[in-house]
């Protein structure tokens, strides 16, 4: 009882200064407590970062966000080459802090990320496992979260992330005149 209480004062807290987006709110909730991942997809200024980064930072455990585009590197998400490891002839990340050591993450225009970072999110996001050179590394990730401006355009190619997205949101303008008015002043 001690959980559902924890969420239903969060949701409330929540509800309170984010201004119609309780629909949002709920489908994060949902895939945090099913294992699953969540996108939130609409216009910019629609609040779906500040949502995700207050969920986010309102969970327990070591957090991951990042800004993605065209030009994102794997170092960004992954964690930079061990150079010290690399003198030993053997490529590995320092992974510490990045997603593959994340217990909850928010990837911000997941859609525009460069390929590079979207093959190997695939397979964290899907199976929670991180190849890092010569060893497996298990991901303790219990929650991503996603943003996008807009729906994804290359179906092939964005197809496959697409699908570890169960839970998919559009998220409207604000529209009640109370809403807007109480955002305004």
């Amino acid at each position: 009882m001690q959980v559902q209480a924890k969420f239903d004062t969060f949701r409330k807290e929540v509800s309170s200064v984010l201004l119609e987006r309780d629909d949002e709110l709920d489908i994060i909730l949902t895939a945090l407590l099913s294992g699953e991942n969540a996108v939130l997809v609409g216009s910019p200024g629609t609040a779906k970062s500040l949502i995700c980064d207050t969920v986010v930072d309102w969970m327990d455990g070591s957090k991951f966000s990042v800004l993605l585009n065209k030009f994102s590197k794997p170092e960004e998400v992954f964690g930079p080459v061990n150079v010290m490891r690399l003198k030993d002839g053997i490529f590995e990340r320092a992974i510490d802090g990045f997603l593959p050591t994340a217990d909850v993450a928010f990837l911000d225009e997941i859609f525009k990320a460069s390929s590079a970072v979207l093959n190997t999110t695939l397979k964290v996001l899907n199976e929670h496992v991180y190849n890092n050179g010569l060893m497996t590394v298990q991901c303790p990730l219990k929650l991503c979260v996603a943003a996008s401006n807009e729906w994804p355009t290359e179906a092939k190619e964005l197809g496959a992330l697409f699908d570890r997205f169960l839970f998919r949101k559009f998220v409207e303008q604000v529209k009640a005149g109370a809403s807007i008015r109480s955002l305004m002043f």
